[in-house]
């Protein structure tokens, strides 16, 4: 089995997120400002589209660029990366205090975890 591209991932994730706004082809490019010849290959995987067609592309389909690309290198089914791959330098301490936080709630009841839970989220308003 040949390993896939990143450009096949890229390619993936826009059909899905065409597919998904039940764009066409043409109205994607049509919105985007890219040929429908060149998005259907961005689609197919053939071409490695630069970061403006691919800010133009998430722009047309209303999604962040880095969520487009985050996306496609975590792909459910075959992912290129692994999400600890995407994981920063500089992100360390968070990542070890997610860690922690994830431990100690699964040593909690559950009503407890939903008590923290909505802490939580009233926090992080």
């Amino acid at each position: 089995m040949t390993r896939r591209r990143l450009a096949d991932y890229i390619g993936i994730t826009v059909r899905r997120l065409r597919m998904e706004r039940q764009y066409t082809l043409q109205a994607l490019a049509d919105e985007s400002g890219i040929s429908k010849s060149y998005l259907g290959d961005i689609e197919k995987g053939r071409k490695n589209p630069t970061t403006d067609v691919l800010e133009a592309v998430a722009e047309a389909l209303g999604v962040p660029a880095r969520r487009l690309l985050y996306h496609a290198a975590l792909d459910e089914d075959d992912p290129f990366l692994e999400p600890e791959q995407l994981t920063l330098e500089s992100d360390a301490e968070v990542d070890a205090e997610t860690r922690e936080l994830t431990q100690l709630a699964h040593r909690l009841r559950a009503s407890d975890r939903r008590l923290v839970l909505s802490l939580a989220r009233r926090l992080a308003r």
